[in-house]
């Protein structure tokens, strides 16, 4: 148990160490990819211990958050910024698995730490999308890169953060597997119509992940029961008016 405690000091501070050595050596960046995420894998499993069958769930967002923006680290310029991204990502990892190493062992203050780690799938959604979706659109620019790849990752990404949420509230897929697999349907068609605007591939990643937030918001109110027109208006009004300001001030190819 103590050294449980070591876990979300430790790999925050591997995973930022990892970082540093890609920038020194760019030839290490795959291999830092790799050895990364399965640290975090294993950090999730022994947190949770061998009671729980469901760990596999809970290791998505921090993998899926140091990778996305690991790759979104790649083609961006300017120093400051991407040691920022590095701090972000270790910040992350560390809230998240100190929540997690609090989920499994308070079983007093299970519900508190629940909530915190439902909003932290929750924000740390919408930030993957944006940076996974900006990457994968502008990999045409250094490579020959089908838009199908594009559609076929994002849709698997999608998918995989919609699930996510399942061990914390106790949700069963068939609950809402026809409405994730219309969401994910969707927000691919989505993908694949954004990809061919001639705007900037961060507008693009933006368009997706908000898109993807609006239906993440209608699955939850509906395994609650709560969902209707009435309290759809407020995010459908929300969004809209996002897109028609992102759309007004965007800087076009």
């Amino acid at each position: 148990m103590k050294y449980k405690r070591l876990i979300p000091l430790i790999v925050p501070l591997l995973i930022w160490i990892s970082g540093q050595l890609f920038l020194r050596w760019s030839g290490l960046f795959y291999s830092v990819l790799a050895l990364g995420a399965l640290v975090i894998i294993l950090s999730v499993k022994y947190l949770a211990g061998r009671e729980r069958s469901d760990w596999p769930l809970l290791a998505i967002a921090p993998i899926l958050f140091f990778l996305s923006f690991s790759c979104y680290i790649a083609i961006i310029i300017g120093n400051f910024w991407v040691q920022l991204l590095l701090i972000l990502i270790a910040w992350f990892l560390f809230v998240y698995l100190k929540n997690l190493y609090y989920y499994f062992t308070r079983k007093e203050s299970e519900s508190l730490f629940e909530n915190k780690l439902d909003n932290l799938l929750i924000v740390s959604g919408f930030l993957s999308v944006f940076a996974a979706a900006t990457v994968l659109f502008s990999l045409p620019i250094f490579i020959t890169w089908p838009v199908w790849a594009t559609v076929l990752i994002l849709a698997a990404i999608i998918w995989l953060l919609f699930i996510q949420f399942m061990p914390l509230k106790k949700i069963k897929p068939e609950q809402a597997k026809v409405l994730i697999l219309i969401s994910v349907l969707g927000l691919a068609e989505l993908a694949w119509g954004l990809s061919l605007l001639p705007l900037k591939f961060h507008l693009l990643g933006l368009f997706l992940a908000i898109s993807y937030y609006l239906a993440l918001s209608v699955i939850r109110l509906y395994l609650r029961g709560a969902l209707n027109r009435r309290v759809l208006k407020l995010p459908l009004i929300l969004s809209a008016i996002a897109f028609v300001l992102l759309f007004l001030t965007a800087r076009w190819f």
